[in-house]
């Protein structure tokens, strides 16, 4: 397994330094936060197999890292205060990896740095009992990738996606923005439910790999 410590965060998986590699991954992440900030976290990281034979999941660094072993967590665990881990399986079929992990956090800060343990990615506001999570999904590709390239990573990511839900103690509510502006183009594929105890936001990860914006989850409860 990677050897050094990884961002192991939804988010880290999506940041900086996108290849064709990276669009074999899939995340999905249920997080149930209680009224006094403690709460629990389970993620499910879909990777797959072809990463494995091509020595990724060995610490090979010439490889983006796949931060999904147990070791990793582990890691994790020690450095960021009040995140235990509670449990961690793996299971595989033909074509994928599947690797479940069990985390809880004794407040939104150990949340936070869970979800950017490089400190990239993800920022908390808080203010007169109110919480704002920020959360960098992508920085955008404008002009940055060639048209067949970009095809050719959206093809990679087929059957792939990403999967965030998030249950609060009260309403809360998630909108999806650019940093830069003021709205974010049509994403093929997103689904998103905006307000209620319960808010999620799915989509395709080719979508989310090749689109020409920022794209950033804005949530509040």
């Amino acid at each position: 397994m990677i050897r050094n410590a990884k961002t192991i965060s939804l988010i880290g998986l999506l940041m900086g330094g996108v290849t064709l590699f990276s669009a074999c991954i899939g995340v999905q992440a249920d997080i149930t936060v209680r009224a006094d900030g403690s709460g629990m976290a389970v993620l499910e990281y879909r990777v797959s197999r072809v990463l494995e034979a091509l020595g990724v999941l060995d610490g090979n660094a010439r490889w983006p890292p796949l931060p999904v072993g147990k070791a990793d967590f582990e890691r994790t665990q020690e450095r960021v205060p009040g995140l235990r881990l509670v449990s961690f399986s793996t299971k595989e079929d033909a074509q994928d990896q599947y690797h479940q992990v069990k985390l809880e956090f004794a407040d939104i800060e150990a949340l936070v740095a869970f979800l950017d343990a490089a400190g990239l990615g993800a920022s908390l506001v808080q203010e007169r009992g109110q919480h704002r999570l920020t959360l960098v999904f992508t920085q955008g590709r404008a002009g940055r990738e060639d048209p067949d390239f970009l095809a050719l990573m959206e093809a990679a990511a087929s059957g792939y996606g990403i999967a965030l839900k998030l249950s609060f103690p009260g309403e809360g509510s998630l909108r999806v923005v650019d940093p830069a502006g003021p709205s974010v183009d049509p994403l093929p594929g997103m689904a998103v439910v905006p307000q209620g105890k319960q808010v999620s936001f799915t989509a395709p990860l080719g979508a989310l790999l090749t689109h020409p914006q920022g794209l950033t989850l804005d949530l509040a409860w």
